[in-house]
C-alpha cells in the first residue's frame, strides 16, 4: 500500500510538471486574468447596478466577477481531454503501461495533476476578486469561500467527464470536443426542456454549477432580473431559480465520483491497438 502511494506521488508530480510546462496552462492563466480585469472594468465603468435599477452591493459585485464556472469548465476540459487518450493515440502506452505501476495509479495521478492545474487558475481568479472587493468596498463577502468550493467541485465534475471520454475515445481532440459538447450543448438543452416543463433541474450538473453565484445571499432574479428590461429576456431572467449551494455541491460531488470511477473502469479494460 505504501509503495503504491509513493508511485502515486511520483505520477502526480511528473504529470503536474507536464501541465505546468504546457502553453495551454499559461494561456488559460492569461485569459483568466484578462477576463477578471475586463469584468471589473465593465461592472464599474458601465455602473451596472444603476443600469439594472438596484443598489450596488459587494455581494452583487462578487457575483459578477467570481462566477468563474466557464473558466473552470474550459480549464478542466483542456487539461484533461488528452490525459488518457493521448497514451493510446501516440502509442506511449506501450512504454508506460508495462512499468510496474497499476493503471488505476496512473489515472488517479493524472486526475490529481489536472485538478491542481485547474485549481491554481480558479484560486488565482478568486484572489483577484478578493483584492478588488477590498479595494472598492473594504470588505469581502463570506460567500466567496462557498463560491470557490462549488467552482472547484464543478471543475472536478467536468474533469471526471473529460476522463470518461478520454478513456473511451481514440483521440484527445475527440475527447475534448465531446466533453465540451456534452456540458455546453447537450446538458443545457435537456436542462432548458425541464425548466420550460416546470421542473427544477437541480440534478443537472450545469444547473448545480450555477450555485457559484448563489452563495452570496442574493437570488439570481435580484442579480440579473433587471438587466434585460421588460421584454421576453427580462421575464426569463426574473423567472430564474437560485440553486441551493449545499445540494448543488452534493450533486456535483456525486457526478465527479461516479464519472471518475467509470473512467477508471474503462481505462483498466482498454487495450492498446
Amino acid at each position: 500500500m505504501n509503495a503504491e502511494f509513493e508511485k502515486l506521488k511520483i505520477v502526480s508530480k511528473y504529470e503536474l510538471l507536464k501541465q505546468f510546462r504546457r502553453k495551454r496552462f499559461y494561456g488559460a492563466l492569461v485569459i483568466t486574468i484578462f477576463a477578471q480585469i475586463l469584468m471589473i472594468a465593465l461592472y464599474k465603468g458601465l455602473d451596472l447596478p444603476r443600469q439594472m435599477g438596484i443598489p450596488d452591493k459587494p455581494e452583487l459585485f462578487a457575483i459578477f466577477i467570481t462566477s468563474m464556472g466557464t473558466i473552470a469548465i474550459l480549464g478542466a476540459v483542456f487539461f484533461a481531454g488528452d490525459a488518457i487518450a493521448s497514451e493510446f493515440e501516440h502509442k506511449t502506452g506501450y512504454l508506460l503501461f508495462v512499468n510496474p505501476v497499476k493503471r488505476i495509479t496512473l489515472v488517479v495521478g493524472k486526475y490529481i495533476a489536472c485538478f491542481i492545474a485547474t485549481a491554481v487558475i480558479l484560486i488565482l481568479a478568486y484572489m483577484i476578486s478578493a483584492v478588488a472587493l477590498l479595494g472598492f468596498y473594504r470588505q469581502i463577502p463570506s460567500g466567496i469561500l462557498g463560491s470557490l468550493a462549488i467552482a472547484l467541485m464543478l471543475a472536478c465534475c467536468v474533469l471526471s467527464m473529460a476522463f470518461v471520454y478520454s478513456s473511451l475515445l481514440k483521440g484527445s481532440m475527440g475527447a475534448t470536443i465531446a466533453t465540451l459538447l456534452t456540458f455546453m450543448l447537450i446538458i443545457p438543452i435537456i436542462q432548458a426542456g425541464l425548466s420550460y416543463a416546470g421542473y427544477e433541474p437541480w440534478f443537472m450538473p450545469e444547473y448545480a454549477g450555477d450555485a457559484v453565484a448563489s452563495t452570496y445571499g442574493i437570488s439570481l432574479q435580484q442579480a440579473f432580473g433587471g438587466m434585460f428590461g421588460g421584454g421576453p429576456m427580462g421575464r426569463m431572467a426574473r423567472m430564474m431559480r437560485t440553486p441551493d449551494p449545499t445540494l448543488s455541491f452534493l450533486v456535483l460531488s456525486g457526478y465527479a465520483v461516479i464519472l471518475f470511477q467509470l473512467s477508471i473502469w474503462m481505462a483498466k479494460r482498454r487495450e492498446m491497438l
